[in-house]
C-alpha cells in the first residue's frame, strides 16, 4: 500500500518545531504571555496596523534573592515571508505539499531604540508575588504566607511606538548572556481607503447562541414547529462565529474581550487597552492604540477624525464601554476611568457617553468621585457636554453639544423592572445626583441609541462616525443565574437593532453604515425542556424529586405559555403556566424554580455565617425562590455567589458596507481589523 503524507501528519510535524513557544499548562503563572526570564510585551502573535501607536516593554525577572540581568538589549529584525516547496512523493510519485518559512531581509538586525528613533524611560525596578499553583493559593487564602513566591524584576519602557512599514518583525531581547526571549510581530498596511462611513457595534455582553434561541422561543409566534416570525438579529445576511479566549486563561472577562475589539490584541482578565505589566501602577502598563483613538486622528484622505459615540445599560465606566477609551490594567478604577474620557493623555472626549454610574461621577451622598471632583460640571466646563440625568430630558435633546447622559447610581435598572416590573424602581439612593432619591425616568436601549445617532449625525454627519452600543444586563443577569431578565434585554438589544436600521433607512444612512451585532463571551446557559408551573408550585419545599417531575423533555418538553400579542417584540406575560427548563453548567449552590423573580433580580447564594476557611462560603439563599424551589448543588468554588464565564465561540451578525469579511470563524482580534480596514484608519 502507498504511504501518503497526510495533512493531519505535516501540522504535527509543524506543531512539533514550535513547540517551545505554545502556551504553556497550568491555571497560575507568574506573568501572562510571558514564556520565561524574560518578557515582551507586546507579545509573540501581536498584529498591529501600520501607523497605529503603541508602547513597549521589556522586563527580567529573577526569582527568590536572585538579582534580574540589568544588561539586557533588544533588538529587532524585519522578516520577508516567502515560500519554497520541499516535494515529498509516496511510492505513486504524486503527494508534495509546501512548506512555508520567514527568511531574514540583508538587513542585520538592529537596536531597538535606533529602529524606532525612540529612546526608552528611565531603566525601572520592583518586585512582586504570584503563586505557583492551586496548592499555594487556597493555602495562602487560609493565611499561610510562606507559600508565595517573590519575583524580583528590572525593566525599560519605549512609549509611542509606530511601524509604518508593513510585514514581519522579530523582536529578541537577551539577558544572562545566553537567554534570549522572541516574539513576531505582524503589521498589515494600512487601508488605502474606508469602505464604511459609519460603524455600529452592538454588544450584547455575554449573549451566546442558546440565548438567541430561548429569546425567539420567548417572542415570536410559531406554528407545527415553524416560527412566522423571525428576530430582526435573524434577518442580518452575514453571519460569524468568534473565538473569544484570552491571552493568558481559556475563558475572558468582558474588559480584556470588549479591549480585544477595540485594539486587536488580546489581553489579560481585568486589562483595558493595555498589555499587563507586572508593576505596581496600573496606568503605566504598555499601551495600544484604541479604534476611538485611531479614529479620531484619521488621515484626511479617510474622510479625516470622526465622531465616537458610547451607550450602555451598565455603569459607563464599566468594562465593555470603557474599552473605547480607557487604558488600564484594572477595570475597577471606575474614578479614574471616568477621569479618562476628559484628561486623558489621549483623551477621546466622545460625542455621546450615556448610561449607568452616577456616582463615580459626583461627592454627594453615595458618590465615589475619584478626590471629589464633580465631574458633571467638569465635563460640561472643560469639554463643552450638555448633561441629563433622566428619559425626559434626554429626549428633549435637540443641541449640538456633546452629550453626556448618566440615569442611575450604578448600572442602570434592567428592562423588565424598567417595563414591567416597575415598583422595583422605587429604589432610595439610586438618583445619579446622589441623595436618596430614586431613578424613577430611566429610557430604554433603544432610546439612548437613536439619541445618540442624532447627536451624532448632526455633529459629524460628512466625517462619519463609530457608536459601541452595549445590552449589558444580559450578561449582568445570567451571573445571578436571572434567565428571564437576561433575555428580555436579549430582546431589548434585538427591538433596538431593528429601530435603529429604521432610524439610518429614515435619515439616508442605511447605505454607508456597516451594523455589527455580536458578544464579548458566552455563559453556559442552555434550555433542556418545559416547565408545568403549576404542577412544580403544587408540592411543598423539599420534594424536590416531585418537583423535578414537573420538567418535559424530549417529546414531553411541550411549548411555553409565552405570547407576543401586541407585537412590540417582548411576551405580554412573564409569569407563565409552562416555561423553560433552562441553566448552565457553571453555578453556586442555589434552589431552583424556573419563575420569574417579580420583585427584582435573583440573588442565588448568601454567605454562610459560620465557615472555618478565612474567606466566605456561600449556601443557597433561603429567601431566592418564592415557590420553594430545589437544591441544586454548586458546581464552583465555595466562595462563589454568581455563575461565571464560558469559552464558546460567540455569534457575530453583520450588515452594510464591508460586512462580508465578517463570515466565518474569526478570533476576537480579528474583529477589530475588519472594523478598522473599513473604517480607513491607521497609516501616517
Amino acid at each position: 500500500m502507498a504511504r501518503r503524507i497526510t495533512t493531519a501528519l505535516l501540522l504535527s510535524l509543524a506543531i512539533a518545531v514550535v513547540a517551545s513557544a505554545l502556551d504553556k499548562p497550568g491555571q497560575f503563572r507568574r506573568l501572562g504571555a510571558c514564556p520565561d526570564m524574560g518578557c515582551i510585551f507586546p507579545p509573540d502573535r501581536a498584529h498591529f496596523i501600520a501607523g497605529a501607536k503603541f508602547d513597549v516593554r521589556v522586563e527580567v525577572h529573577a526569582e527568590g534573592t536572585s538579582s534580574p540581568d540589568p544588561n539586557y538589549t533588544l533588538q529587532i529584525q524585519k522578516l520577508d515571508q516567502t515560500s519554497t516547496t520541499t516535494a515529498m512523493a509516496d511510492d505513486d510519485g504524486d503527494t508534495t505539499f509546501r512548506q512555508r518559512r520567514f527568511i531574514p531581509t540583508a538587513t542585520p538586525p538592529q537596536d531597538f531604540s535606533t529602529y524606532i528613533h525612540t529612546q526608552p524611560g528611565p531603566q525601572e525596578t520592583w518586585n512582586f508575588t504570584y503563586f505557583k499553583d492551586a496548592a499555594q493559593y487556597w493555602k495562602a487564602r487560609d493565611g499561610d504566607t510562606t507559600t508565595v513566591t517573590a519575583v524580583n524584576v528590572v525593566s525599560s519602557a519605549w512609549r509611542q511606538v509606530q511601524l509604518l512599514d508593513p510585514g514581519t518583525y522579530k523582536v529578541t531581547l537577551s539577558y544572562e548572556s545566553q537567554k534570549n526571549t522572541e516574539a513576531i510581530w505582524t503589521v498589515d498596511p494600512a487601508p488605502k481607503q474606508r469602505k464604511a462611513k459609519n460603524v455600529i457595534l452592538f454588544i450584547g455582553d455575554g449573549m451566546t447562541t442558546a440565548m438567541i434561541t430561548a429569546a425567539r422561543l420567548l417572542s415570536k409566534p410559531h406554528s407545527s414547529g415553524h416560527y412566522l416570525q423571525k428576530l430582526h438579529l435573524d434577518q442580518f445576511p452575514v453571519l460569524g462565529h468568534v473565538m473569544t479566549h484570552s491571552m493568558d486563561s481559556l475563558i475572558t472577562d468582558s474588559a480584556n474581550s470588549a479591549s480585544a475589539y477595540n485594539t486587536g490584541h488580546k489581553s489579560s482578565v481585568n486589562a483595558l487597552g493595555v498589555y499587563p505589566d507586572s508593576s505596581p501602577d496600573p496606568f503605566d502598563d504598555p499601551k495600544q492604540e484604541l479604534l476611538a483613538e485611531l479614529l479620531r486622528r484619521r488621515s484626511k484622505k479617510n474622510g479625516g477624525p470622526g465622531g465616537v459615540g458610547i451607550v450602555t445599560t451598565a455603569e459607563v465606566s464599566d468594562a465593555t464601554p470603557a474599552a473605547v477609551f480607557s487604558h488600564t490594567r484594572r477595570r475597577d478604577e471606575g474614578g479614574r476611568i471616568v477621569d479618562q474620557m476628559i484628561r486623558g493623555p489621549t483623551a477621546v472626549v466622545a460625542d455621546v457617553y450615556m448610561g449607568g454610574g452616577g456616582k463615580k461621577f459626583h461627592a454627594n451622598k453615595g458618590g465615589e468621585s475619584l478626590n471629589g471632583t464633580d465631574y458633571y460640571a467638569a465635563y460640561a466646563k472643560e469639554r463643552g457636554y450638555t448633561v441629563v440625568h433622566n428619559r425626559t430630558s434626554m429626549l428633549a435633546y435637540e443641541g449640538h453639544d456633546k452629550l453626556l447622559g448618566i440615569f442611575h447610581a450604578s448600572n442602570m435598572n434592567v428592562w423588565l423592572d424598567r417595563n414591567v416590573y416597575k415598583h422595583n424602581l422605587n429604589n432610595p439612593g439610586s438618583s445619579p445626583l446622589g441623595g436618596d432619591a430614586a431613578a424613577l425616568d430611566q429610557p430604554n436601549l433603544d432610546q439612548m441609541v437613536i439619541k445618540g445617532l442624532e447627536v451624532l449625525n448632526r455633529r459629524h454627519r460628512e466625517e462619519g462616525w463609530f457608536m459601541m452600543a452595549e445590552a449589558a444586563a444580559v450578561d449582568i443577569m445570567m451571573h445571578p443565574l436571572d434567565y428571564d431578565r437576561a433575555l428580555a434585554d436579549l430582546l431589548e438589544l434585538d427591538s433596538t437593532v431593528g429601530k435603529t436600521k429604521a432610524w439610518l433607512k429614515r435619515n439616508g444612512l442605511d447605505k454607508d453604515t456597516l451594523i455589527i451585532v455580536t458578544a464579548d463571551h458566552g455563559h453556559s446557559f442552555d434550555v433542556y425542556g418545559s416547565v408545568d408551573t403549576q404542577y412544580f408550585n403544587s408540592f411543598e419545599s423539599g420534594q424536590d424529586l416531585e418537583k423535578k417531575n414537573s420538567i418535559g423533555t424530549y417529546e414531553y418538553s411541550g411549548w411555553p405559555s409565552y405570547n407576543d400579542a401586541d407585537g412590540d417584540g417582548f411576551p405580554d406575560e412573564w409569569d407563565v403556566r409552562y416555561t423553560l427548563a433552562a441553566g448552565t453548567v457553571a453555578f453556586p449552590s442555589h434552589r431552583e424554580d424556573f419563575q420569574v423573580n417579580v420583585n427584582g433580580a435573583r440573588v442565588p447564594a448568601v454567605a454562610q455565617g459560620n465557615s472555618h476557611h478565612h474567606y466566605d462560603e456561600y449556601v443557597p439563599n433561603p429567601d431566592d425562590s418564592v415557590h420553594g424551589g430545589f437544591l441544586k448543588t454548586g458546581t464552583l468554588k465555595g466562595e462563589a455567589n454568581n455563575g461565571v464565564h464560558s469559552f464558546q465561540d460567540v455569534p457575530l451578525f453583520a450588515m452594510g458596507p464591508g460586512s462580508e469579511v465578517f463570515a466565518g470563524v474569526m478570533d476576537n482580534t480579528e474583529v477589530f481589523h475588519k472594523i478598522a480596514q473599513a473604517l480607513g484608519l491607521g497609516g501616517e
